[in-house]
Formats: structure tokens, C-alpha cells, sequence
């Protein structure tokens, strides 16, 4: 994941959400925690790890993945979960796409 960073995960092995705080603390609270309900309902969902994070080009992106001796884990099914959300949060992950061009890449100069 050189080439992306990760702004929150969550997993549904170990029933945690991890917020990228060192690098985006600058994230607005409400912000956060509609990102937090979004990546935590996803994993409730799917099962396995969720990941958003950032391009180096800041776009957003979004990850399903499973444990390999996870054998419950329907990773195509997870797939089309993540187009859903990416269909269903547009506006908010263009949002999140938005803020991190112009606050993150401002605050790195």
C-alpha cells in the first residue's frame, strides 16, 4: 500500500475500527464518525477488513478482504457490497476526495 494511505479500517475479526489519526486528525468529528458507522455497518455486512483511504492522486478508495482460512468470507459478494456503498455514499466519498485535495495537499506544502 505504498502508493495509497489508509484513513480508517475496520475488521470484522476483531471487532475494531482504526482511524488514521496522526495523518488526518485535521478530519472533522462528524466526519469521522460517519466514517466510522459506514466502515462498521460494511464489516457487519461482509465480514472481513474494510480499508478507505486515499490515492496519491486523492482519490478515494475502498477494500474488502478476508482472512485466508476465513471460510465464510464471500469475497465476491464483498465486492459487490463495496460498488454498492460506492454507488449509495458518492456524494460523501466525493466529499472526502474534495477535502483531502484541498486541506491535506494544502497542509503537505
Amino acid at each position: 500500500m505504498m502508493d495509497k494511505r489508509v484513513l480508517a479500517a475496520s475488521s470484522f475479526y476483531s471487532k475494531s475500527y482504526f482511524f488514521n489519526d496522526l495523518e488526518f486528525a485535521p478530519l472533522p468529528a462528524g466526519v469521522q464518525k460517519e466514517l466510522q458507522t459506514l466502515l462498521v455497518e460494511a464489516c457487519e455486512y461482509t465480514g472481513g477488513v474494510m480499508v478507505l483511504g486515499f490515492t496519491l492522486e486523492g482519490e478515494v478508495f475502498l477494500e474488502a478482504s478476508g482472512s485466508a482460512d476465513d471460510f465464510d468470507y464471500d469475497e465476491i459478494g464483498a465486492k459487490y457490497h463495496v460498488n454498492d456503498i460506492i454507488k449509495s455514499e458518492e456524494e460523501f466519498l466525493q466529499s472526502l476526495s474534495l477535502w483531502y485535495n484541498l486541506v491535506m495537499k494544502e497542509l503537505e506544502k
